[in-house]
């Protein structure tokens, strides 16, 4: 995870970084929706990191509009731990370009099949057998 983490426990960024968060309107809505606060301390994702680097989540328009972070800091390095269930997302849209949730991809597995489609693994059903080489319209495979 990210090297901005600060030990728990540094009094003036902690108290900083817990004013901070639970003014956003994100953990507003976590609570409101999951009737509990998000565990800020999760394995999954480094929340101080977010904070220190400035990061707010967003609306997510393929999640009914609800609050997400970012997966990663500017510079590349990811927020995400390799077990978030959704880091695959990130990686996907590096190596593509493209939102996974824009193609409706909802696994890492759906993932996999959409770009072996791609890249002429196997035709699609409106896809005529060989009628692509496998470099025609190539995706980069997703790193997982």
């Amino acid at each position: 995870m990210s090297g901005l983490r600060y030990a728990k426990g540094e009094p003036n960024d902690e108290s900083a970084f817990q004013n901070w968060i639970r003014g956003t309107d994100w953990f507003k809505e976590f609570k409101s929706e999951y009737n509990e606060e998000p565990d800020l301390d999760t394995k999954d994702y480094d929340y101080r990191a977010a904070w220190k680097a400035g990061l707010q989540p967003e609306r997510d328009p393929y999640d009914n509009n609800r609050f997400h972070w970012p997966s990663s800091l500017p510079s590349g390095e990811m927020l995400k731990s390799a077990e978030h269930p959704t880091a695959w997302k990130e990686y996907f849209m590096r190596d593509t370009g493209v939102n996974p949730d824009a193609l409706g991809l909802k696994t890492p597995e759906d993932a996999t099949i959409y770009l072996k489609q791609r890249m002429g693994d196997k035709p699609t059903p409106t896809e005529a057998p060989n009628k692509k080489k496998k470099s025609e319209g190539a995706l980069p495979k997703v790193t997982q």
